[in-house]
Order: structure tokens, then C-alpha cells, then sequence
């Protein structure tokens, strides 16, 4: 016998199928498939399953034996259920967690009260701390005190709201130091549609923040360096030539004049070399591109 399902299933009146062999019907061979359960079955009297990709879908099959107390399997029931959608489910799942565990940014997830729940290794290395450790704990133990009051505000807000918020902050690491971060939340949402918590993706921006802070200090002492003694050599340049427009200084004498600003100049672009050698050597935080720039000047 066959229901209806199974003859939408094969694409034809449930009728048609009665009497066939199983493997004749499912799999259009004209015997058992290797590793069929309905075989398997025969031999173990207890129930088998499998997944199979038939009819461009998966399925699960499972062969429950009819059993007779002197002859053993007498026949079985063949439950044939398209799982394809969850079979799909389960793998976006988990590229998701394969994504998710590999971030370079730190995802946290958050209880409704405030409690870690969760946390991929990105999060490990900026909390400097173990997953055994951090679950279970407020997450306010890896914020500063003065700055955890804009959290607290921020998850309320998207726990009660339609859209996640991001903003920046400090995190605080096991070893008592700080990191200058943004911080993204969202809410999570349990299988009923209700917010159970929050999730937090925090991006380090310690090294940006460090090359920013050297990048404007190299370019304030470059200022120092060159605003004094150009401004020195423009007015030199200026006066040599009022005097050379006048007469009162001969072309030599105004030559003579401006190879001396000239060797001023040299000794300006000089202390600027040195300069970007020194921030080129010293300041590790500055991006790679601009050692090579510095370093090339």
C-alpha cells in the first residue's frame, strides 16, 4: 500500500506503485541500492534510517520491519520525509557559526541580564581571558565603570527597538588594560520571535587610534620643524630682492645672499629626513605604507 503523499512524491496515482519493488519505484534500479536501509532491516529487525538526495531533495527514510513471531521481517513501513529545507537550515547554520567563530571582529552574545552567553575566539583574544571564564559574567566586568552607562543604555534600546546601534567605547582585558573599540549591538531573538538577549561585535581600533595619535604628532613637529625656518628664508628672499630691485645690492652680493638660504633650505629638508627616519623607526603603530613612505624620504 502507498498514501497519497507518496504518489506526489514520485509524481504519479498512489495506485500505480502498489506491487513494485520499493527500489524499482524510489531509485529506478532494478535491485537494492548499497547500504538501503530496508536491507539493513531485514538482517537487524529494528528500525534504520538514511538520508538520501532523490528528485533534486534530501530525505530522510525510515524503514520500520514488520515483524512476524516465527518468520522474523515479513516486510517493513517506509517513512519518507523531505528534509531539504532543514537540511538547509542546518548548513547555513553552520557556515554561519564557521563565520561567525572566525571574525576577526569579537562577537559576544548577551543574556537579556546583562550576562555573557557566548563568545568567538576573536573575543577570547580581546578579553585576554577563556570561554570558561567569561560566560556567566556581566559583561559590565570588561567595561569601565564611567562608560558603562552608555551600554546599558544602548541595549535597552535595541532590546525595546527595531534596529541595532553601534558607538565607541573601551573595553577593559583581564590584565587590568584597555582597548578602544566599536561597539555594534543587536538583538537576538529566540525561536518565538521574542528578544532574549543581545549580541555585541566589537572591532578593535587600539592600532588605528595609536597610528592616528603618531601620525599627528609626526606631522606637528614637521610643522614645528619647517614653520620658523621657512618663514626665516621667505622674508630673507623677500628683502634680498627689494634690495636687488632698488640697487642697493648688487647681483653678486644678492647670489651670495640667497646660496646661503639655499643651504638653509638644505638643512630644513634635512631635519625633516631625519625626522621620518625616526618616526619610520620608532613608532611601530603607523600603517605599512606610510614606514615605506618615511623610510623612502
Amino acid at each position: 500500500m502507498a498514501n497519497r503523499a507518496t504518489g506526489n512524491l514520485l509524481g504519479v496515482d498512489a495506485g500505480e506503485v502498489v506491487g513494485k519493488p520499493c527500489y524499482a519505484v524510489v531509485h529506478k534500479t532494478t535491485s537494492f541500492v548499497g547500504d538501503c536501509p530496508f536491507a539493513r532491516a531485514k538482517v537487524s529487525g529494528k528500525r534504520e534510517r538514511c538520508t538520501l538526495w532523490i528528485f533534486g531533495r534530501w530525505f530522510r527514510v525510515l524503514i520500520d520491519p514488520i515483524l512476524h513471531p516465527e518468520k522474523g521481517v515479513v516486510g517493513a513501513i517506509h517513512i519518507i520525509t523531505d528534509v531539504s529545507d532543514i537540511k538547509r537550515i542546518g548548513e547555513l547554520r553552520s557556515r554561519l557559526a564557521s563565520i561567525l567563530e572566525t571574525s576577526e571582529d569579537a562577537i559576544i552574545g548577551i543574556s537579556r541580564g546583562g550576562r555573557i552567553t557566548s563568545l568567538n575566539a576573536a573575543a577570547v583574544g580581546l578579553l585576554g581571558t577563556s570561554p570558561e571564564r567569561a560566560i556567566g559574567l556581566p559583561i559590565s566586568h570588561f567595561v569601565p565603570v564611567h562608560l558603562f552607562e552608555r551600554w546599558e543604555e544602548t541595549a535597552g534600546a535595541v532590546i525595546d527597538g527595531p534596529t541595532g546601534q553601534r558607538f565607541e567605547s573601551e573595553i577593559v582585558r583581564s590584565d587590568g588594560t584597555t582597548r578602544e573599540v566599536s561597539v555594534g549591538i543587536s538583538a537576538v531573538f529566540d525561536g518565538h520571535g521574542g528578544v532574549s538577549g543581545y549580541s555585541c561585535i566589537i572591532h578593535d581600533l587600539s592600532p588605528r587610534k595609536k597610528a592616528e595619535r603618531a601620525l599627528v604628532a609626526y606631522v606637528t613637529e614637521a610643522a614645528l620643524r619647517m614653520k620658523v625656518p621657512l618663514g626665516g628664508i621667505a622674508h630673507e628672499i623677500d628683502h634680498t630682492a627689494t634690495l636687488l630691485d632698488s640697487g642697493r645690492v648688487l647681483p653678486g652680493d644678492a647670489a651670495a645672499i640667497l646660496r646661503v638660504q639655499k643651504a638653509h633650505l638644505e638643512q630644513v629638508v634635512q631635519n625633516l629626513a631625519d625626522l621620518d627616519r625616526a618616526v619610520a623607526e620608532s613608532a611601530e603603530e603607523i600603517p605599512a605604507a606610510y614606514h615605506r613612505f618615511l623610510s623612502a624620504g
